[in-house]
């Protein structure tokens, strides 16, 4: 087993220099403690080593000869954070307690100083950097600065330097709850302007640290704080029985919307909120000391490990995929899109914004073409008037996506992306059209969810500068592209198709030509044994609610309004014709999307224990539960199914998880277990919290139950 971290081992990358300046105005010497990064444009990290050399650097100011203590953070982040490395290697030695322990020690010198202190927050204030910030009496933040937040939760573990008890007693424990369990399981963090009115910042200057002036911008402010007596008793105090009563409402609220929402299988958010429920009494020290077991025993846990493990991997495959051939890609100048329904106009304007080169839409619909071009011209406008650009560069964008009129104005395109119907005839008929009107060198692409790229790359002259590009839906928000190859696909479509993921700020994939690619294949497959278990009879209360231990972000029933029973239902058919031993039509689907059915949950807030589906859709499933029952053989079989206990359907939608990844794997689709985690987190929802699908997969034995070994062996 791995031993305790050495500061040798993660050294400090933070260096931590103390100075005395008098502020204007003022008589006494102010410390400036200023950090930075050992590495230059670097994030502010703490390791154990920094967290030492921070500790010794704030116990040597003479708090005689200082009238007050600033820290102030470099141009890029105040803090970013802890070492996740220190603390990987931390869950493999089985203790973390010494790491925790000398971050909370450190920044609690900070605490424990009798002058007034202030944090002068430059850019990004996150985890341990937003509790560093905690832990003085002021904060000072800049409108240019990054955003501040506490991601622990989502990481599988919680802020354990001191963040559980400062924050509920600095802005209130119901927004410190959202703060460090729902909006960061969400991965949702706060900008200076609403921490303002949070009360997580004291002020927010117009300056920045990029500008001159900066250091006397932030000078100005803390001398405004120490000229007004009133600010500077900001300690802690016994709370009032209302408050009391308050604070307690508030802990109970917000377990019993974690017990909807997680249903039990986040452990790091519940022990957060155990120990922001202690902080209501509690000092800092003793809560303190409560959190450093606490975390200790939650980060060297299963669901820690996987879960920063899945982080790391997220994150560096953000960065750089390992699937990118050495080959140069093509230079995109000019990008086409073939269509101009809903999709086609999302992709138009996020080639538009992401390369900020000519985008020419085309479609046979003329009605149809000029309204997609109005939609993204329209599109940039609403996002100038909500402050996410400026007006003009909203109007430089529009600019560039324009329709064609002819074919000779897709002719000089380097990329081209077809984004029609999901038929096979529509598209090869729009490939081979568009393959002669384009250079013969330009790349091709396809944005099918569904439908075997291979099949099409057969209408395409020249097939290996084909390739599928599954961008997926909602575009703006969805991070994940799926990028199919078949075997004639070559390097330079792919690096091509690579370096555009990247300028579109979408993690990259790499999947091999197979029917539902990865996440689709993936979501069917869990589907498939919940819809057999209504077709046989089992109350769908029941079956929506079997998959609660996984943690999903939906029932099925959601997802499956969320997609549409048709969209289910078609994909749902083209899986079974190719793998109709694992995948199955469901008659009720088939009955609901035959009757033209939308939605089969009632509107939110209306289902009751009768009423669990939309009326119509339960009395269809009644009918196709009755049918098969009578046509149950005459020598008194059961029909094909048969109704399960929710344990019982949880470990079989487990188990055909567990399989079809495993052939997946043995068939290549992907390289390794790591890319079905990326893609099912960013492109499913899959929590991060927990780990991941194939840790998850191993940890409940489902793939030992399949495979006879981990999918991670």
């Amino acid at each position: 087993m791995p031993q305790p971290a050495t500061h040798a081992q993660f050294p400090a990358a933070v260096s931590v220099a103390v100075e005395q300046v008098t502020l204007p105005g003022r008589d006494a010497p102010t410390a400036v403690v200023r950090l930075d990064s050992t590495q230059p444009g670097g994030l502010i990290i703490w390791s154990s080593a920094a967290l030492a050399d921070l500790q010794a650097a704030l116990a040597g100011i003479d708090q005689s000869a200082v009238e007050a203590v600033v820290v102030v953070g470099n141009a890029r982040s105040f803090g970013a954070g802890a070492n996740l490395e220190e603390i990987r290697h931390a869950q493999e030695s089985g203790d973390a307690e010494a790491f925790i322990a000398a971050g909370y020690h450190a920044f609690g010198v900070l605490a424990e100083l009798t002058v007034p202190t202030f944090s002068v927050i430059t850019g990004q204030a996150l985890g341990g950097g937003l509790e560093l910030a905690l832990h003085t009496d002021h904060r000072i933040g800049n409108a240019a600065g990054g955003p501040l937040g506490l991601p622990e939760c989502r990481l599988g573990f919680f802020p354990g330097w001191g963040g559980v008890h400062l924050l509920p007693h600095l802005i209130g424990p119901e927004a410190a709850i959202n703060m460090v369990t729902f909006d960061s399981l969400k991965g949702r963090f706060v900008k200076p302007a609403q921490a303002l009115e949070l009360g997580l910042l004291d002020v927010v200057l117009d300056a920045s640290p990029k500008q001159e002036g900066w250091e006397d911008a932030w000078q100005r402010a803390v001398v405004e704080i120490l000229n007004d007596d009133d600010a500077q008793d900001s300690g802690v105090g016994a709370l009032s029985a209302d408050e009391l009563a308050a604070w307690q409402k508030a802990i109970e609220s917000a377990r019993t919307k974690a017990h909807k929402i997680w249903r039990g299988a986040a452990p790091a958010p519940l022990a957060a909120l155990d120990l922001m429920e202690a902080a209501a009494t509690q000092t800092r020290l003793e809560n303190g000391q409560a959190a450093i077991a606490s975390f200790n025993d939650l980060v060297t846990g299963e669901i820690a490990r996987a879960s920063l493990r899945t982080f790391r991997l997220v994150d560096s495959r953000s960065r750089k995929t390992p699937d990118r051939p050495e080959a140069p890609g093509r230079g995109v100048r000019k990008v086409a899109v073939v269509g101009a329904g809903l999709m086609a106009r999302q992709l138009a304007a996020l080639f538009a914004q992401s390369l900020k080169v000519p985008v020419v839409l085309t479609d046979i619909d003329q009605q149809r073409l000029d309204e997609g071009v109005q939609w993204v011209a329209d599109k940039f406008a609403q996002q100038a008037e909500r402050g996410r650009m400026s007006s003009a560069d909203a109007e430089t964008l529009g600019q560039l996506v324009t329709g064609a009129r002819e074919d000779a104005d897709l002719a000089d395109v380097d990329f081209l992306i077809e984004a029609t119907p999901e038929e096979m005839s529509i598209k090869t008929a729009v490939l081979s059209h568009w393959a002669t009107v384009v250079a013969q060198d330009a790349v091709l692409a396809t944005n099918t969810s569904s439908l075997s790229v291979t099949e099409m790359a057969q209408s395409v002259p020249n097939p290996e500068r084909f390739v599928g590009f599954h961008v997926f839906n909602p575009v703006d928000s969805t991070p994940l592209l799926e990028i199919i190859t078949t075997e004639h696909t070559g390097d330079t479509a792919l690096a091509t198709a690579f370096d555009l993921a990247t300028a579109m700020r979408r993690t990259a994939v790499r999947v091999a030509d197979a029917p539902g690619f990865v996440v689709n294949r993936l979501l069917l497959r869990m589907f498939d044994p919940v819809l057999e278990a209504l077709d046989a009879g089992m109350d769908p209360k029941e079956a929506d609610h079997a998959l609660d231990p996984m943690g999903l972000p939906m029932t099925p029933l959601q997802l499956l309004d969320f997609v549409g029973p048709a969209v289910l239902l078609h994909v749902g058919e083209r899986m079974h014709q190719a793998y109709p031993q694992r995948f199955h039509v469901s008659p009720w689907m088939k009955a609901v999307v035959d009757a033209g059915l939308t939605q089969v949950l009632p509107p939110r807030g209306t289902a009751t224990s009768e009423t669990y589906l939309v009326p119509a859709v339960e009395q269809l499933r009644r009918n196709t539960v009755e049918s098969a029952s009578a046509s149950a053989p005459a020598d008194g079989d059961p029909a094909p199914g048969h109704a399960v206990s929710q344990v019982e359907l949880l470990q079989a939608v487990e188990n055909a998880l567990a399989e079809e990844i495993g052939i997946m794997l043995d068939e290549g689709v992907v390289a390794r277990p790591e890319d079905v985690d990326v893609c099912m987190v960013l492109g499913a929802n899959w929590p991060l919290y927990l780990g991941g699908i194939t840790p998850y997969l191993d940890r409940v034995g489902a793939s030992e139950r399949i495979r006879g070994q981990y999918l991670n062996a």
